[in-house]
């Protein structure tokens, strides 16, 4: 099952590195700002946090969370996207965007792999803390 999710998964990897802007030692930087509503429905407490496994403190915990777990710690995705078999979810916060690129694994919808961009320098751990409600800035999505 892993091998087939690898082949499957191989081209949209190879398609989003090439399009990409290149990634300084400072984190991911995209020019522009991105534009929406802001909608503080997705922030979440820090006790919905503690109710996974492990707590979920860093974004590389997302892989192999389902749909499920991924609205209990995020809400609900502010743009999605189908491109069989990939499902992907975007989160938009004022700083930056993540994109969850969920797979069926075993009947199921899985994050397998997700990308992260900013309007200025910014590490995956202060994004995701932005996102989750625990950074200075509420997500927009």
């Amino acid at each position: 099952m892993r091998l087939s999710r690898l082949a499957l998964l191989s081209p949209l990897l190879l398609l989003v590195a090439c399009g990409g802007n290149p990634q300084t030692a400072g984190g991911p930087q995209v020019a522009g700002r991105f534009s929406g509503t802001d909608s503080s429905a997705s922030a979440t407490k820090s006790g919905e946090l503690a109710a996974l496994p492990g707590g979920l403190s860093e974004p590389a915990r997302l892989k192999g969370l389902t749909t499920t777990q991924v609205k209990s710690v995020l809400g609900r995705p502010g743009f999605t996207r189908r491109d069989a078999p990939a499902e992907i979810w975007q989160y938009r916060g004022r700083v930056c965007t993540l994109d969850l690129f969920l797979y069926e694994d075993d009947g199921r919808q899985v994050v397998a792999h997700y990308a992260m961009r900013g309007t200025q320098p910014l590490d995956e751990r202060g994004c995701f803390d932005e996102l989750t409600g625990r950074g200075k800035a509420a997500p927009l999505s």
